[in-house]
């Protein structure tokens, strides 16, 4: 055997096991912390776009999904990693959502997170058609931001972008990843703002830049706010207007309208369980004699609107049948039932009740009476 040919055997030989190791421990370097504590960094190589049979650079269409109306139930596969994670918080509570985008594709990702070469992990991987994989369960420590206090303290969700499989963030992505956010947040109760739901890069000491600025963040927190769930930190109102009081006689029956304009986090959703309801306040019963249709003795109404979200108003519609004379002053609050109070605005309508009016005689029989009269 000639040296060239040995020479073009030991090559091809170095970058098949080149290629496995790529393929295994994925294309990030990193630094890693003892004790268990997670990887400091972990640097992306970025991965050389696809390329034709031709040799020149394809850009790949991103991953599709067909279109579903927001928000709907997610399928979640369990997939998980025996190594590069902590099977327990040691009693740390989970306050944190921290995005990724994964720069390699989904199933390379899952290969980094399961090689204890790699140092890292995250609880949820999505791919580009919406698939769910739970890495590490979310009640575990993943490690996923470079720094041991956000893991123990935070739920990773890494997003497949990556030029060979899926170049950009898809709208299935977005929605999908709302609303494992809006599980996790009812799971730990997560407040929903910025604060809690952060990007690598905002993690102290990152040296990472994602989920990058082709992220878009007011359509992601659009979609949590859509799903959110209903507690006392996300059901919130301001109040916008309301009817006059009003003045009826005995017997007939008015109209009473509210305004609230929704100023918390969760998206009212009528016929579901954020519904937003006008209700009596402390679920009095005390005006049920006035209630005509209403949802029930302390609960006159609930939203006209279909959806309301957040920074949009609501209006809030019902009958009062008057039945004794009197001056009821009726207290008003804002309430999701089976979740939170709205904030106690002091809201309340006067209906005051008349005694019913008798009918003068006409003109004419006035006449005619009067005419009996004189002739008699």
């Amino acid at each position: 055997m000639s040296f060239t040919t040995r020479m073009r055997g030991w090559v091809a030989a170095l970058l098949g096991v080149a290629l496995l190791l790529e393929g295994c421990a994925s294309t990030l370097d990193v630094v890693r912390i003892g004790g268990g504590g997670g990887p400091v960094a972990a640097v992306p190589r970025p991965e050389p776009a696809a390329r034709s049979s031709r040799g020149t650079n394809v850009e790949p269409a991103a991953r599709s999904a067909p279109a579903r109306a927001f928000p709907y139930d997610i399928a979640i596969e369990s997939i998980p990693t025996p190594v590069n994670h902590d099977a327990t918080r040691s009693g740390a509570k989970v306050a944190y959502i921290v995005v990724h985008y994964t720069v390699i594709s989904y199933e390379r990702t899952l290969r980094a997170f399961n090689n204890p070469r790699s140092g890292v992990s995250a609880n949820y991987v999505i791919r580009g058609d919406g698939k769910v994989a739970e890495v590490v369960s979310p009640d575990d420590v993943a490690w996923h931001s470079g720094n041991a206090w956000m893991n123990d303290r935070s739920v990773g969700i890494e997003l497949e972008l990556s030029a060979e499989t899926n170049p950009a963030f898809t709208e299935t992505q977005y929605q999908v990843g709302a609303r494992l956010t809006c599980a996790l947040s009812e799971r730990y109760g997560i407040p929903i703002d910025r604060k809690n739901i952060i990007g690598h890069v905002e993690v102290p000491g990152s040296t990472h830049t994602d989920p990058g600025p082709t992220w878009d963040w007011p359509r992601f927190m659009w979609y949590v706010k859509l799903c959110a769930p209903a507690n006392a930190s996300t059901v919130k109102a301001a109040f916008v207007a309301q009817s006059p009081f009003l003045s009826v006689d005995a017997g007939s029956v008015g109209t009473v309208q509210v305004r609230l304009r929704n100023t918390g986090a969760t998206t009212w959703r009528k016929g579901t369980k954020t519904e937003a309801r006008i209700a009596i306040r402390d679920d009095s019963d005390a005006y049920a004699s006035l209630a005509k249709d209403w949802l029930a003795p302390d609960r006159p109404a609930a939203q006209d609107e279909a959806v309301v979200a957040p920074g949009d108003s609501a209006t809030f519609t019902f009958e009062v049948r008057a039945t004794r004379p009197g001056r009821y002053t009726i207290p008003l609050r804002g309430v999701i039932d089976g979740a939170a109070w709205m904030n106690d605005l002091g809201m309340y309508t006067v209906v005051t009740v008349n005694e019913a009016r008798t009918e003068p005689p006409s003109d004419r029989g006035a006449s005619r009476a009067s005419g009996r009269r004189a002739g008699d």
